[in-house]
């Protein structure tokens, strides 16, 4: 069901029960990782057949957004209309944030959002590596394991497909999916370290990374929540595209 939902893939098994909508929220670190893992493999080839950092940074970039099936990407432009031109009425934001046109503010931040990313990825590019791509993998989890627990945790919006997910914080419900994240992450630290918790201690670089990832995840699910009155789908792909600015903006920074 994640697979089918938050990846342009196509999945080899379809099936979808509405019950199961939790465990499908628990299972987005693992399309990251799927994600980042296909990636990975692109950057490779491009690194085989020796093309330049900038084109080898825009087709990473293409390729990453076109994996993501554009879902995320979505909830970014739709976030940043509604709540880019500050209207005082939280009425008027949530209004902005259905509304199916394209506003003006939503094209200014995809461009400087691009623009970032691509320069990012165009920096990252010399550098492969079995490391550089367990980091950028675990970045792509890291965003996803947040993102899955503020939509678990947090108060939805009434007309959010999230409401159907039962009471946020009902220990039955929540308890599980927060385990299985919590799990999902510290593999994924634990695979950037190499399996050891003394390198992961010593990967100072790698976990300024990651925290990036997390805090601004965290920062901008707050800010979204507070502007627009609770937790939607538009509030987690544009926290997920703001995690993953921030993360391979610092990872092509300290590379």
């Amino acid at each position: 069901m994640a697979w089918g939902m938050f990846c342009w893939i196509p999945c080899p098994y379809k099936e979808w029960r509405m019950e199961d909508r939790k465990a499908q929220v628990a299972m987005l670190p693992l399309v990251g990782a799927l994600i980042g893992i296909v990636l990975c493999l692109c950057w490779w080839l491009l690194s085989i057949i020796g093309c330049g950092s900038f084109l080898s940074g825009a087709l990473l970039t293409g390729a990453y957004f076109l994996l993501t099936g554009f879902i995320h990407v979505d909830g970014f432009m739709d976030c940043s209309d509604a709540i880019m031109p500050r209207h005082p009425q939280m009425e008027e934001r949530r209004r902005i944030l259905k509304d199916p046109h394209t506003g003006a503010f939503a094209v200014i931040c995809l461009c400087i959002m691009l623009l970032v990313f691509t320069g990012a990825m165009t920096e990252i590019a010399p550098h492969f590596s079995l490391k550089s791509c367990s980091l950028l993998v675990v970045i792509f989890t890291a965003s996803r394991t947040v993102s899955a627990l503020e939509v678990i945790m947090r108060n939805p919006m009434e007309t959010s497909q999230y409401s159907q997910l039962g009471v946020p914080g009902k220990a039955s419900e929540t308890i599980p999916a927060i385990v299985i994240l919590i799990v999902f992450l510290a593999a994924s630290e634990l695979i950037m370290a190499d399996f050891s918790w003394w390198a992961l201690i010593a990967e100072l670089r790698s976990n300024i990374i990651v925290l990036t990832v997390m805090v601004a995840a965290f920062i901008t699910c707050s800010y979204d929540c507070r502007k627009l009155g609770g937790m939607n789908g538009d509030i987690s792909g544009h926290m997920i595209t703001i995690s993953e600015l921030f993360g391979v903006l610092v990872m092509a920074l300290i590379i």
